[in-house]
């Protein structure tokens, strides 16, 4: 079972904290035999959208130096093969974000076009701060689907930046559709 480590967990769905806005390190892990591919995709406040995620599935793995001062780390667990793996997004800064989506998509099975419980995955995400505090959030919905939105960081309120378990599974189409510039995974 792939080990989160954290401080805080957000054990059910719908579970919030609220986490500071310097860097942050987002790492999701797991162990099952499947590629996972580990995605933000994020609205401004001025109403912009993006998406970092891997190049080989067509996106940009972004930069910490320049808007949206998100970096993807690589592509890890291609063609599957149990054993620990991982992925990491860095997040130099949220300050023009309004909402930002951490996003799972089960390259595996997608790409046969079937539909899969992430709860068999054994992962889930690790979001550590800057001064090593960390929050995790298990991939645990035994829903059917190829994409997981397992987190949502919601930066809209006065208190500032707060992360929302989500752990919403859906198809690539419902995917497409819901979240901002999801549209991109597809050109």
């Amino acid at each position: 079972m792939a080990e989160l480590k954290a401080k805080i967990n957000l054990k059910k769905k719908g579970d919030e904290a609220y986490i500071p806005i310097k860097q942050l390190m987002v790492t999701l892990k797991w162990s099952a035999d499947v590629d996972l591919d580990l995605m933000a995709f994020y609205k401004t406040k001025d109403g912009r959208i993006g998406g970092i995620f891997t190049d080989q599935l067509g996106g940009s793995l972004g930069t910490l130096n320049e808007f949206p001062f998100i970096q993807h780390t690589g592509d890890e667990g291609v063609g599957g093969g149990s054993g620990d793996k991982q992925e990491a997004l860095r997040i130099a800064k949220l300050d023009d974000m309004a909402e930002l989506y951490i996003i799972t998509l089960n390259y595996t099975d997608a790409s046969k076009k079937i539909d899969s419980a992430f709860n068999k995955y054994d992962g889930g995400i690790v979001i550590t701060d800057d001064k090593g505090e960390s929050f995790s959030v298990r991939l645990d919905s035994p829903e059917k689907g190829t994409v997981a939105l397992i987190a949502k960081i919601d930066n809209t309120g006065a208190m500032g930046p707060k992360l929302i378990n989500e752990n919403r599974i859906m198809s690539l189409d419902t995917f497409v559709s819901t979240i901002p510039a999801g549209n991109l995974l597809i050109k």
